[in-house]
């Protein structure tokens, strides 16, 4: 890298302050395209190259400003997942505070920014989206199949809606009065668990896409229980 600072640095100082007095997302476009106009300068003759992780960390603390877009975008997308969890949630009816992104998980989106101007006009936000969205899916499905296991069969009732009576009555776990429900195939059973854990993990790191989670939830259970595990 060169070791002279760009020349665009008071432009992605510019966008950044009209995006904190504002929140316009024009605003913050602005500043991803300054920050990589800014990087590919400093990175001279290694413009083109993908950057990995490493490398995005040194840009942080070498260029400045990039902090500042890195917070910014990645409040943005906090923010963005947090409505989501907060919708999961209540899609269950849960009751329990909805997860949120760890620091860990923070520190790992705020590279994936850095990463994604690096080059911009090769990655951009069409690259970042969907990495943001399997940073924290594994762990928040995690935390949501532990509530369900505990959950009332009501919070199954309102999430698989229609389908819940065909569901109950092939998957549930039934004894000589009746199936039990549910709310009992995942709390007694683990296959059902770990299926269920990686049908929402899967389905978080798509986009999670509501008009679809029933079908994922049905799966979870085709997959996971057969014929002759409903004694």
């Amino acid at each position: 890298m060169s070791q002279g600072l760009p020349s665009e640095l008071p432009a992605l100082g510019d966008a950044l302050s009209w995006f904190e007095a504002s929140g316009s997302p024009e605003a913050l476009d602005h500043a991803f395209l300054a920050a990589g106009v800014a990087i590919a300068k400093l990175r001279g003759s290694r413009r083109e190259d993908p950057s990995d992780g490493t490398e995005a960390r040194e840009l942080l603390a070498r260029l400045p400003g990039l902090e500042r877009l890195a917070a910014a975008a990645v409040g943005e997308a906090e923010r963005a997942a947090e409505i989501g969890a907060a919708q999961l949630w209540g899609w269950f009816g849960l009751a329990s505070a909805p997860p949120r992104w760890n620091e860990d998980e923070r520190a790992g989106a705020r590279t994936l920014v850095v990463c994604a101007c690096a080059p911009l006009h090769a990655r951009g936000p069409a690259w970042l989206a969907p990495r943001l969205l399997r940073l924290a899916a594994s762990r928040w499905a995690a935390v949501l199949t532990s509530e369900l296991r505990d959950a009332g069969e009501e919070s199954w009732e309102r999430a698989l809606g229609e389908r819940y009576a065909s569901v109950r009555r092939r998957y549930a776990p039934r004894t000589k009065s009746g199936s039990r429900g549910l709310r009992e195939a995942v709390r007694t059973d683990e296959q059902t668990r770990e299926a269920l854990c990686g049908r929402l993990g899967r389905w978080l790191a798509d986009g999670a896409d509501f008009t679809s989670l029933a079908s994922e939830l049905e799966a979870a259970f085709v997959h996971s229980r057969t014929p002759g595990a409903l004694a």
